[in-house]
This record gives structure tokens, C-alpha cells and sequence, in this order.
């Protein structure tokens, strides 16, 4: 979903919220095909809840509520796990954004890609470790064995 801020300047009534549901798996497999490394194995379903700030006339801010169901890898076995992503992201947009804030952005071509934006929260806010329930005994069976006890002085 695209708004322009002259689309964005006719909104009558702010807050404004918009439900959305979006389909990454074009996205997922445009990352997979350039190479890029991922944990993200499949992307099932993204529900976003955007609420739409008006702060001036040339700034908006997004509140995003982002829901998404995702199948990582586990990061002890490499086997597929279910993750359910449940964030809340706020990104400003304006014509004339502070460079000192990392979450205000400049309006790209005069549009703002939502679409875009969440996919790149959900990218960014993958885990760096998740682990399956049943790791353990998976790396049991094919003769692996973590040590759980570390020495304190280790």
C-alpha cells in the first residue's frame, strides 16, 4: 500500500487507521535469489494495524502493529520453527526529515511504501536465536551432544 502526501494532506480525520494484511512470499524469494542470507525460511501470514498521525502539513507519523507468522530456522538445528512475530514500530515521515532521528524518514518519490516499510521492520527484528522445543532430542538422535553445564570459570 502506496500514500502520497497529497493523499495523505486530504485525510479529514486523524488518528487514521488503516488493517491490512500482506503477502511477502515474492519479497522472501527475491531475498533467497540474490544470495542474501536469511534466517527466514517462509513468511504464512503478515496482518499490520497502521495508525496515520498527522503532525503537519509535510509530516506524518505511522504507528505500525505488525502481526506476522514466520518459519525460521531453528538456530540449533537448522530445523524449521514457527515464530510469531508480534511488533510495534513508529516511523515519521516528512518532506524535510531530521537527520538526527533514526525512525524519520524523507517521502521517496513523494510516496510511502507501507509495504516496503513493514517488510524491513520484520527483517530487522528477527531474532538472532530461536530455538525448537524438541532441539535437544533432533541433536540426540544424530549423536550430537551440548554440554548444558558450563563451569562458572569458563
Amino acid at each position: 500500500m502506496k500514500w502520497s502526501l497529497q493523499q495523505l494532506q486530504k485525510i479529514n480525520v486523524y488518528p487514521y487507521i488503516v488493517n491490512v494484511t500482506y503477502d511477502f512470499k515474492d519479497y522472501l524469494e527475491n531475498l533467497q535469489n540474490t544470495g542474501t542470507e536469511t534466517d527466514i525460511l517462509d513468511v504464512k501470514k503478515v496482518e499490520v494495524e497502521i495508525l496515520i498521525e498527522k503532525i503537519n502539513m509535510d509530516s506524518f507519523k505511522f504507528d505500525y502493529h505488525i502481526n506476522a507468522e514466520l518459519e525460521i530456522e531453528c538456530a540449533l538445528t537448522l530445523e524449521p520453527v514457527q515464530y510469531n512475530m508480534d511488533i510495534n514500530v513508529s516511523e515519521t515521515y516528512s518532506t524535510h526529515p531530521d537527520e538526527d532521528d533514526e525512525n524519520q524518514f524523507p517521502f521517496e518519490g513523494n510516496t510511502i511504501d507501507t509495504k516496503m516499510a513493514v517488510w524491513s521492520n520484520i527483517v530487522v527484528n528477527i531474532p538472532i536465536r530461536v530455538v525448537r522445543d524438541d532441539a535437544y532430542e533432533i541433536l540426540k538422535s544424530r549423536n550430537i551432544v551440548l554440554d548444558e553445564e558450563i563451569p562458572e570459570e569458563d
